[in-house]
């Protein structure tokens, strides 16, 4: 709920909206889920979207996984969700939870192939979930969608669907309810959703700490590498289509440079006053605080499995600035691992 703040102590409940308000579709509201369940809305505890509700199709709404490889099935209502919502997730978990690896990786193929325009038919569900999640190793088969969790999401619940998700959650099913809001402010509209267990976001206008992708995956043979380009010229880059990745960076901010399949091989202080631009290169000039890699093609790193117990928490890894951003806390801690580790 979002609150006007009058005065030092008297707070006003401002005025909240829903998809139905707006004359948009269920569907509106499901595709805008789906597409940032990974990387925005789910920051600390990322979910990986491997299908959607087809018309005229019984079916939930949303199905993804965890990094667990757990099934996370979404029942969404544009307005008020009602008892009626559990009684429709029951029916899909009670099906999905039959599916076995197959007929899940042939449901991811379908979502790619629609919302991405890929050809999916040489992807792995085993390996798409491991570089999504930056697993040291792919999940074996038999794995995958041995639990299955439920979620509602809906801009108010009654009081029918609030006993029964803490009935069903007093008998130990994974089953919750997840508010969503529209404010019209000054002509603008803002979302509110909070994510399930704790909406552990960093505020972004604050000093922070991301981890950013090197391009190692795009660099070519017998050209100088990325990170060597980035090092040898003390900035912190991103390129193409993808160059507005920097603007998740500020001055201030904290940058671990991540090379796949190696791990963290440097970090440094963003310095810039500005992002500088080049036509297939946006950067950011930095300082560097530890170690430079000497050896490009062997660098000495901190692995994405000590990272994430130095940091205590998980990454979505399949984008270029790796989430969730770490607080200027968390960063000053794993730069001086990282110092330790690149001084030995």
């Amino acid at each position: 709920m979002l609150y006007e703040l009058n005065g030092e102590t008297e707070i006003k409940k401002m005025e909240f909206m829903n998809f139905s308000d707006q004359d948009k579709l269920e569907k509106d509201l499901e595709n805008l889920l789906a597409e940032n369940l990974t990387d925005t809305l789910f920051e600390t505890k990322p979910l990986l979207t491997i299908f959607q509700e087809r018309a005229r199709q019984e079916e939930a709404d949303i199905y993804a996984l965890d990094e667990n490889g757990d099934l996370v099935v979404f029942e969404l209502k544009r307005s008020t969700a009602g008892k009626g919502s559990l009684e429709q997730l029951f029916r899909y978990v009670t099906e999905a939870g039959e599916w076995g690896y197959t007929e899940i990786e042939n449901k991811l193929k379908t979502y790619l192939a629609k919302t991405e325009n890929i050809d999916t038919e040489d992807i792995s569900l085993a390996e798409k979930h491991q570089d999504t999640f930056g697993l040291d190793a792919p999940l074996s088969e038999d794995e995958f969608n041995t639990n299955q969790h439920m979620w509602v999401v809906g801009s108010a619940a009654n009081n029918s669907l609030i006993r029964g998700v803490n009935f069903w959650k007093s008998k130990g099913l994974s089953i919750d309810f997840l508010p969503y809001r529209i404010y019209e402010i000054n002509d603008n509209h803002y979302f509110e959703f909070f994510a399930k267990p704790y909406d552990g976001h960093i505020n972004p206008g604050t000093r922070k700490g991301i981890i950013f992708d090197t391009n190692k995956s795009y660099d070519k043979e017998g050209e100088i590498s990325s990170l060597e380009s980035m090092i040898s010229q003390k900035r912190i880059s991103s390129y193409g289509s993808r160059k507005d990745a920097v603007k998740s960076l500020n001055r201030g901010d904290l940058v671990f440079y991540y090379h796949k399949g190696e791990g963290i091989v440097a970090a440094a202080k963003v310095t810039g006053r500005r992002i500088k631009k080049e036509p297939n290169e946006w950067y950011w000039d930095v300082e560097f605080l530890t170690r430079v890699p000497k050896d490009f093609n062997n660098p000495k790193s901190m692995s994405y499995k000590e990272v994430k117990k130095v940091t205590d928490q998980q990454y979505y890894m399949a984008v270029i600035q790796k989430r969730p951003y770490l607080s200027y806390e968390q960063a000053e801690h794993l730069l001086e691992e990282l110092k330790l580790l690149l001084d030995e």
